[in-house]
């Protein structure tokens, strides 16, 4: 095949390949490998690894052994709501954050549990229900084919919105360290119907009063589910563009780097809710804690075997930032939100950013 030729055959498989559909993920004791169009229910329980143990676990260990988490963003200008939901099964966590675009303001409400105390986790991202109480933040997310439904209360704000999921989601599943693997899909949202209700006394208005926001068909929205059985130490960085660009297009970008360890990556971008997938990409985090001198570098250089240029810059705003750390168990988490610069070339597109704001996070978790 002649170089140009093998381009051409490169790019159609990078950008427009069209993956398998699965019914199940693990199939006769192992997981699937890949990248796939849908996964509709990842059975991890009837997972089997003798490098975890020669004899057969029973399910409960299993369980234990499984992270699962699930973050949604929704943004109705000039808010945007971030929420999350994530357990390690001896400790289970949520946070919402609400950022304010015209003032710069975050405002940040967060509850831990031990174990999974009030908490249920069933079925899967495709079929399902994800619940959490705690008298700082209650989220509740069910999970259909057709849509992923939330209530989230919380001091200063509550939600209540249904939204619809698009027809191209990204769904991979790689190897994790020596005896694991790790799940993930990442897909747009758009709202059918919903409201968030910022509560009286919030600092991130300017009046303090109590407000209403009306979800509609132009609200933004993204999903990103996870489980897996992880390293036991993990870092990654990850980043996510959702926005309308310049020319009205609506589009949304996910980066990462750490978790996937082979030659696959859970890298794509959609333009309007048609999916493209990336390649691998590197970050770069220089400088110090002073936000001046701390820019982002997010790149993929084209070296000839792909069609795909990538070339970023983050520089952050503000920040939601935990670290807890319990021996065994602990973690240093940051999501930055901050505005892209650059440009994406793929297929003969060229995406250009210009100050879009977007997040960035650096998490190390030992679990």
């Amino acid at each position: 095949m002649s170089q140009k030729r093998n381009q051409q055959h490169l790019q159609h498989s990078t950008v427009h390949s069209k993956p398998a559909q699965l019914d199940a993920l693990i199939d006769n004791g192992q997981p699937q490998f890949g990248v796939f169009s849908t996964v509709k229910h990842i059975n991890y329980l009837d997972y089997y690894s003798p490098l975890i143990s020669q004899k057969p676990l029973s399910n409960w260990r299993k369980d234990l052994k499984a992270n699962q988490f699930c973050f949604i963003q929704i943004i109705e200008p000039p808010f945007r709501v971030c929420f999350a939901l994530a357990t390690i099964k001896i400790a289970t966590s949520a946070f919402v954050y609400i950022y304010n675009e015209e003032t710069e303001q975050l405002e940040i409400g967060e509850a831990l549990q031990p174990i999974t105390r009030r908490s249920e986790f069933k079925g899967d991202h495709y079929q399902g229900q994800m619940s959490f109480s705690h008298s700082k933040l209650s989220l509740t997310l069910d999970f259909t084919p057709e849509q992923v439904s939330i209530e989230l209360d919380s001091h200063y704000l509550t939600a209540n919105a249904n939204l619809e999921r698009q027809q191209q989601p990204l769904a991979i599943c790689t190897p994790t360290g020596r005896r694991g693997w790790t799940f993930t899909q990442k897909e747009p949202l758009s709202a059918t119907t919903g409201e968030i209700t910022i509560k009286a006394g919030a600092k991130i208005t300017a009046d303090g009063q109590q407000h209403k926001i009306e979800l509609t068909k132009t609200t933004r929205a993204n999903l990103d589910w996870t489980l897996g059985y992880m390293r036991h130490e993990t870092n990654w960085f990850w980043s996510c563009v959702n926005s309308y660009l310049t020319d009205g297009r609506h589009f949304l970008l996910n980066l990462s780097m750490g978790v996937n360890e082979t030659g696959m990556s859970e890298n794509a971008c959609w333009l309007d809710g048609e999916i493209f997938y990336l390649p691998p990409v590197l970050f770069e985090r220089k400088g110090t804690d002073d936000l001046s001198v701390d820019i982002w570098h997010i790149y993929h250089r084209n070296l000839g075997w792909s069609s795909v240029d990538i070339d970023l810059t983050f520089t952050p705003i503000r920040v939601y930032k935990k670290r807890d750390n319990f021996g065994m168990v602990a973690s240093i988490f940051e999501q930055w939100l901050g505005e892209y610069s650059g440009e994406i070339r793929l297929a003969g597109k060229v995406i250009r950013l210009d100050k879009v704001l977007g997040l960035a996070e650096d998490h190390f978790a030992k679990w």
